[in-house]
């Protein structure tokens, strides 16, 4: 699926760092880090992510800790979360990780292509979900397109046929201005819309046409 996402390590170790962006390279996507949980809380504010690999032990703050204020955002609650242990992990630690909001534990050493594997299909899911939400405001916007053609045209129709009406009575110049202000307004209208400013355009346009 094309289209680049965000993916946020948080380890204390710069080794461990590079190791990580190294075996993450080959899936193309914006690899963001962080040594501390300050760090990581400053980059959920600057950006979006796809998933967060994150180690338990954290100085000052531990994954533990870094993990429940991510989820206690409303912003960041929903972003998977990956922790990376020590293969001597207590099951305690597991339960309290899960707990904490984690989706799942990789243990160090790690295998690279399982890190690859997990990271690669939460970065699929959430490209999905984004490509979803960009499609549905396209619909919302084409339907929003649509109801004011509609608009447009039952403007128009109403008035000619005002001026029409104007004609038979013989208002000469009341029919043209009619005609004149009905004409204008649908441009003004028709323009907004063949430059995609949909949002730009006033009820009061709309109202003008009929």
């Amino acid at each position: 699926m094309s289209g680049q996402a965000n993916i946020l390590i948080a380890d204390d170790r710069e080794a461990n760092v590079i190791a990580l962006q190294h075996l993450l390279e080959p899936l193309g996507h914006n690899v963001v880090t962080a040594t501390s949980g300050d760090e990581v809380l400053r980059s959920l504010l600057r950006n979006q992510f796809a998933v967060i690999l994150l180690d338990v032990q954290m100085p000052i703050m531990d994954g533990f800790e870094i993990a429940a204020q991510i989820k206690k955002r409303e912003k960041t609650r929903h972003i998977p979360i990956i922790f990376l242990t020590a293969v001597n992990q207590d099951p305690g630690d597991v339960f309290h990780g899960y707990e904490a909001g984690a989706v799942d534990y990789i243990t160090k050493p790690v295998e690279p292509w399982l890190v690859r594997a997990k990271v690669a299909a939460f970065v699929d899911i959430w490209l999905q979900h984004k490509r979803a939400a960009e499609l549905a405001r396209d619909l919302a916007t084409a339907d929003q397109r649509r109801q004011q053609a509609l608009q447009i045209n039952e403007g128009i129709v109403q008035g000619i046929a005002v001026a029409k009406m104007a004609l038979e009575l013989g208002d000469e110049e009341r029919a043209l201005d009619t005609l004149d202000r009905t004409l204008m307004a649908a441009k003004r209208v028709i323009s907004h819309l063949l430059l995609d400013h949909v949002d730009t355009i006033k009820p009061s346009d709309l109202r003008a046409i009929s």
